[in-house]
């Protein structure tokens, strides 16, 4: 789908490479009681040239986003998203000095993957998408003070 950071083609399932008069990508996906339309599966991230370590050590005051909850509430069209965070840590002076709990994260797709600043030298499977973290300059997150 991308390379080197530019969009390079989209996902299809039958109905909508037809209409496009393209090839499908093979990513047609449905529910139980759901017509099939295009969705992701099997996605690769190929994973970039910072170690995790140092993304670490890199941040003055973050989060490190571990797990989330689910897939989140978004409005696909706008590239806005929202999603609970399951496991996050704080970090402070590049050193993670505690977890943090009852928050999430959000904000606009397009916005937030203009705001790379590395991407890990090693990707990992999650589910069926295989990614290497990511290390990114701001986020907003809400979040209980306590």
């Amino acid at each position: 789908m991308f390379e080197k950071g530019v969009l390079r083609n989209y996902l299809f399932d039958l109905q909508t490479a037809g209409i496009l008069k393209t090839q499908s990508t093979g990513n047609g996906n449905r529910g139980f009681s759901s017509q099939p339309s295009p969705g992701d599966s099997n996605i690769t991230v190929e994973p970039g040239n910072m170690s995790f370590e140092s993304m670490i050590k890199d941040v003055r005051y973050g989060l490190l986003v571990d797990q989330v909850l689910g897939g989140g509430q978004s409005n696909v069209l706008a590239g806005e998203f929202s999603v609970n965070i399951d496991l996050g840590y704080l970090i402070e002076n590049g050193e993670i000095v505690g977890r943090v709990k009852d928050c999430m994260f959000a904000g606009n797709a397009f916005e937030v993957f203009n705001n790379i600043v590395a991407i890990g030298d090693k990707a990992e499977w999650h589910g069926s998408i295989k990614v290497p973290p990511f290390y990114f300059k701001a986020i907003n997150v809400a979040g209980n003070a306590d």
